[in-house]
Formats: C-alpha cells, sequence, structure tokens
C-alpha cells in the first residue's frame, strides 16, 4: 500500500471552495465537455508535482453538504510516482471502509484516510489508468462517518488528453 505525505499535503493545500486551488500551482490546460478535466503543475519543497482533476458531475444523495470534491491523477517524478489515482472526497470517510471505483463493468477498492482515497494495490494503478482511457465514466461508491453513503460519478471526457498534458510537464 502507497501512502504519500506529500499527495496527503497537496489534498490539505485545497480549497473548501475549489478542489483545484493549490498554492502556487499553474493551470497547464482544461480539457472535455464543460473543461470537466483540468491539469496542473505545482512545486512542494521544490519538487514538481503534475496533477489533474475533476468534480462529479453527479452526486447522490444531492442535498449532501460537503467540501470539495474531486477524481485526481497524479505524478510526483521525485518521489517516482506516475498516474496515481486517488480521490478527494470533501468530507472524512467512515474509519476502516473503502471507496469502490467503478469503470465499465470493473470495481476497484481504494483504502482511504480522512478525506482522501488510494488505490489499495498499487499493481493496478496502470491497469485503472487503461480503464479510464477507454471509459465514459467513474463512479465512486462510499460511506462517510456519519453513515452517509455517497455515489459520485465522474466523466471521462478529457481525460487521455489531460493525462498526457501531465505527463508531458512531469516527464
Amino acid at each position: 500500500m502507497r501512502f504519500y505525505t506529500k499527495l496527503i499535503a497537496l489534498f490539505l493545500l485545497a480549497s473548501s471552495a475549489n478542489a483545484f486551488a493549490i498554492v502556487e500551482s499553474k493551470l497547464i490546460g482544461e480539457y472535455g465537455s464543460g473543461k470537466a478535466w483540468m491539469a496542473r503543475v505545482a512545486e512542494n519543497g521544490g519538487q514538481k508535482i503534475c496533477f489533474m482533476s475533476s468534480n462529479p458531475i453527479e452526486t447522490s444523495p444531492d442535498n449532501l453538504n460537503r467540501g470539495s470534491a474531486a477524481l485526481m491523477i497524479t505524478n510526483m517524478p521525485g518521489e517516482k510516482v506516475f498516474n496515481e489515482p486517488s480521490i478527494q472526497a470533501g468530507f472524512p470517510f467512515k474509519l476502516g471502509s473503502d471507496a469502490i471505483v467503478s469503470i465499465g463493468s470493473s470495481s476497484h477498492k481504494f483504502f482511504t484516510a480522512g478525506e482522501g482515497a488510494w488505490v489499495e494495490d498499487v499493481k493496478l494503478e496502470k491497469k485503472i489508468i487503461q480503464q479510464m482511457k477507454k471509459g465514459a465514466r467513474v463512479k465512486v461508491k462510499s460511506v462517510s462517518t456519519r453513515n452517509t453513503k455517497v455515489k459520485d460519478t465522474y466523466s471521462l471526457i478529457g481525460f487521455t488528453k489531460a493525462l498526457e498534458a501531465i505527463n508531458k510537464a512531469c516527464s
């Protein structure tokens, strides 16, 4: 299981109003219908971090009181991390719960910590990225500390172009 302190710091820098508002980050592109995916570059302790993120296009329940939610892919060349999928929920996950990420007919467990979730098995990251390139939607099912069952849906339109942008920026 991979758990990066720098990635957690990246999440903590996100403002409650906008999951893309990272201190000293630079927008390198917006992709997809309605600019669903944003690609950015940031510096953290002198090391470059490239990431892309998207907000949910649908959430259930629709009256959920939460902060910003985002599906993210992160590159941290200094840590030898490339194309790491993660979730920022905008609420604390129930302790010991998993987030279930579905792409087409495939489902994957992400382990949770605080408001973030990461791939349970690092070996699956490449497979998940390939499924996202071919897919149309990602569905994330999770449970909050208040036992609220949450389902977020993300569009994958523009995903591949945003991925190419962050891979080029952090090559």
